[in-house]
């Protein structure tokens, strides 16, 4: 007679997933803030050109600082949660970002836009090593895949809420009043979070030494770094310049492409809580292998000449890149230590952000400079398609060893 399992990884007692419904919803709130204080200037970057006389490139680079100080935050995380706790940094990552927000828009010069962006980053960045175990907490490891899908909606709401939020205050106030509504709401969001945790008092583990070693060891590892640059590429790099190409590229107005830029993301709520149940019924690796695979052909298709193919495009690279992450977060689950799991995302998200999320918007945006708008959307594309068989090929090789070990166990 089996014994049910009673306890988590963490050692917290397991409960049923529809316990922990309302502490996720609360965790995808938080996240939808911290999305918007990162991504709220994709459509805000027309009228910043035409206010602070900006090139296509220099819009391009204004995700590069706030990818800069996401960075240095996701690194200094692990060092703030092992201080603190989990719970009181998620907490004071939306307070603090909630004061800066609000700071930047009371920008005078570029000079202190560009302070105020490194410093979104950096608040934002302390936020996601927390919240990857904290997501987990008190559930099976069955249930990872479906808790991890809840929260990766929020970066589909926010895709379609920004731009709604942008068009409607633009009509009556500066770029910089846009910020103020989500500086408030993420604010509030951290007050309650510090009043009332969804956990129990975690901690996280700092960097060191021997504990980066062991992460940096294991292959896997380098393989979802890889994974997570084409992720963030196609997600967010791709969608910070879609409002500028829209406009400039495709020659809509203002009105037009917020309003097709916030359709587009609607479908993309949907696609994480499909493939959060495919990765729990067939494993992350396959459901991995068939995303990159078709993310690739939809994000070349933006750069097409024929308006249909790219309207079709428009639609579905949004819900196929959102679906990047649950099979991601799932496999980093399995292979970082609970306890250090905080490290494990330190040490993904960084370098892939600075690819996907830093440089690939200054490249589509020199791309634009050179007339060329199309080419940076259809360049990303080949990259994510040609990595397909890497992919496919590294997912079986892991499937072989699963499949040798158990057959090992079995012969013992």
């Amino acid at each position: 007679m089996g014994i049910s399992v009673t306890t988590g990884t963490d050692g917290e007692r397991v409960v049923p997933f529809r316990n922990r419904l309302a502490p996720l919803l609360f965790m995808t709130a938080i996240f939808l803030f911290n999305f918007l204080a990162r991504f709220i200037w994709g459509p805000l970057l027309v009228p910043m050109e035409i206010d602070l006389g900006l090139s296509h490139t220099g819009a391009g680079s204004l995700f590069f600082l706030i990818t800069i100080g996401y960075m240095v935050g996701l690194l200094v995380s692990g060092y703030i949660s092992k201080k603190i706790s989990h719970p009181m940094t998620i907490g004071y990552s939306c307070v603090s970002c909630g004061i800066v927000l609000a700071g930047a828009s009371m920008s005078n010069s570029l000079l202190y836009l560009a302070i105020s962006l490194v410093l979104v980053g950096f608040t934002t960045g302390i936020y996601l090593p927390s919240a990857i175990p904290t997501l987990t907490y008190g559930l099976a490891p069955g249930d990872y895949g479906k808790a991890y899908s809840f929260h990766e909606i929020s970066p589909s709401l926010c895709f379609i809420l920004g731009p709604i939020l942008a068009e409607v205050m633009l009509r009556y106030h500066p770029w910089e009043r846009v910020l103020l509504p989500v500086a408030a709401g993420i604010f509030l969001l951290g007050l309650t979070y510090l009043a009332r945790p969804v956990t129990g008092k975690i901690y996280g583990e700092a960097p060191s030494f021997q504990s980066i070693r062991r992460v940096l060891s294991e292959r896997r590892y380098w393989f979802l770094l890889f994974i997570f640059m084409l992720a963030a590429g196609a997600n967010v790099g791709v969608y910070a310049m879609l409002p500028l190409y829209l406009q400039a590229g495709r020659g809509l107005d203002q009105t037009a492409a917020n309003t097709l830029l916030s359709m587009s993301r609607m479908a993309a709520i949907f696609s994480p809580f499909l493939v959060g149940w495919a990765t729990d019924r067939f494993g992350p690796g396959r459901v991995l292998t068939l995303i990159v695979f078709f993310n690739g052909v939809a994000t070349a298709a933006l750069g097409a000449s024929s308006v249909p193919l790219f309207r079709v495009a428009l639609f579905l690279q949004p819900m196929l890149s959102t679906a990047f992450f649950p099979p991601i977060w799932t496999i980093m689950s399995t292979i970082v230590d609970p306890r250090a799991r905080n490290l494990g995302v330190s040490l993904i998200v960084p370098p892939a952000f600075i690819m996907g999320a830093g440089v690939l918007p200054t490249m589509i945006g020199a791309f634009g400079d050179a007339g060329l708008f199309p080419a940076g959307f259809v360049l990303w594309g080949v990259i994510t398609l040609s990595s397909f068989w890497l992919v496919r090929h590294t997912v079986k090789q892991d499937a072989g060893r699963r499949t040798q070990h158990a057959e090992g166990n079995n012969g013992s």
